[in-house]
């Protein structure tokens, strides 16, 4: 309320003392001025309240901001403003920019869409997972449930004929069709990785993400290169899948979801009593992460003591994760499969085997994901912002960085051949004497 009152008399003084101003200017003193300089002076005072007014509604808006993260981790922290005044030679900088644009672009565009447009600007160069999200991409992702896992509402196939990968089963009238996008696009990358030499898995591992988050999709149609924002709004659910080879029990995890961990454990809890197991290989190949707290649950299940992963943010005190003692530890040989699109929660789970020196990882160094996101409210729309980092027991940053592999394997198109290579390597290492449970 006092935000909005403020707003008003802010108004009404400007229009008061503006007008007063130029009237003793004017008749006065003889002052020539022009359009431009009446127009900057006007801006200057619309863009030092905005940063001034949206600091002191941050700051005392705090306990009604929701919390959304990558992974699901919860950060109790305040919202920070900045501490520092606002950066004056910027900000004509940037009203020279806005008049240029308004009075040269070759199509009339009012101020809003203008600020709306800088809005974009402001976070498009931060990382890959910072967005300005307008009110009715807000309101979708005020709309779904955390901690779940979700892809777009199409899909990407391969056309033969033509030897590339196009948009597939898109939901008519749905979010990505109402942004423009068509049936037969040509895809050219899924948030920056370009799709020209990947299997469908790795496409798909792409296109899953965190329920509500935002995907960028650059594609091709009719000559033209387009860029899309879309949003990850279909609901997607994976099952841990178990096989065995000559001793060896391949556990293929595809994401971190509710219930992953406790699957884990009962496949180990069945197989160990029908079968003699000699290791443990977990195959997280295209798995795009998951829930942060099931990454920690599951390295618990094969770590007794130590780190498992930190996160640390500008606002935010170092949170550890541990592994406790357990009643019934698994003493089984450890490998880790992983490839290049192995990221977020699968990489905290890879670098805490890894560096707490209880598994072996083979592969590829994974994807480099270790971010977590949080929700700023506007008055309209959202700014999802990065706000923390994962960093691995040895206190390594995951973050474009990814976790590099202690045994490098080429990795095939055919995933079976990848993993036969896995296998064969990993089988160097088990020694049937140390299994015990």
């Amino acid at each position: 309320f006092f935000y909005f009152l403020s707003f008003f008399f802010f108004f009404l003084c400007h229009f008061i003392f503006i007008h007063f101003f130029f009237f003793f200017l004017f008749f006065f003193l003889d002052f020539q001025f022009n359009f431009f300089f009446i127009r900057t002076l006007h801006i200057c005072f619309l863009v030092t309240f905005l940063i001034y007014g949206s600091q002191s509604y941050a700051a005392n808006s705090a306990d009604h901001v929701p919390e959304r993260f990558n992974d699901s981790n919860r950060l109790d922290t305040p919202i920070g403003t900045a501490d520092q005044d606002p950066p004056l030679e910027a900000i004509q900088s940037f009203v020279t920019a806005f008049d240029l644009v308004k009075s040269n672009y070759v199509n009339d565009i009012d101020d809003d869409q203008l600020f709306e447009y800088a809005k974009y600007g402001l976070l498009s160069q931060l990382d890959p997972y910072s967005h300005y999200l307008d009110q009715a991409r807000y309101q979708q992702v005020l709309n779904f449930t955390d901690d779940q896992l979700a892809q777009p509402d199409f899909k990407v196939s391969f056309d033969s004929k033509l030897q590339q990968w196009q948009v597939s089963d898109l939901v008519n009238e749905g979010y990505s069709y109402q942004r423009g996008l068509r049936n037969g696009m040509v895809v050219d990358r899924i948030n920056g990785v370009s799709v020209e030499d990947l299997d469908l898995r790795s496409i798909e591992s792409l296109l899953v993400g965190n329920q509500g988050s935002v995907m960028n999709l650059k594609v091709q149609s009719n000559q033209r290169v387009r860029l899309f924002e879309v949003i990850r709004n279909q609901t997607v659910s994976y099952q841990v899948q178990s096989r065995q080879f000559d001793g060896i029990l391949v556990i293929r995890i595809q994401a971190f979801q509710q219930g992953t961990a406790e699957q884990v454990k009962s496949i180990l809890d069945t197989l160990s009593v029908q079968s003699p197991i000699k290791g443990i290989l977990l195959d997280i190949r295209d798995n795009p992460g998951g829930l942060l707290s099931v990454a920690v649950n599951l390295a618990d299940l094969f770590l007794e003591q130590g780190l498992i992963v930190t996160t640390k943010g500008k606002l935010f005190p170092a949170q550890q994760f541990r592994a406790s003692p357990n009643n019934s530890p698994i003493y089984f040989p450890l490998a880790v499969l992983q490839n290049r699109f192995s990221a977020s929660a699968a990489e905290v789970l890879s670098a805490a085997l890894k560096e707490q020196k209880r598994a072996i990882i083979v592969g590829e160094t994974s994807y480099g994901k270790g971010a977590i996101q949080r929700l700023f409210p506007l008055d309209k729309g959202a700014l999802q912002l990065t706000v923390a980092y994962y960093y691995t027991p040895d206190g390594h940053l995951i973050e474009g960085k990814g976790v590099i592999p202690t045994h490098l394997l080429s990795i095939s198109k055919d995933p079976e051949n990848t993993l036969n290579q896995a296998i064969t390597l990993f089988n160097q290492y088990v020694n049937p004497a140390q299994v015990t449970r």
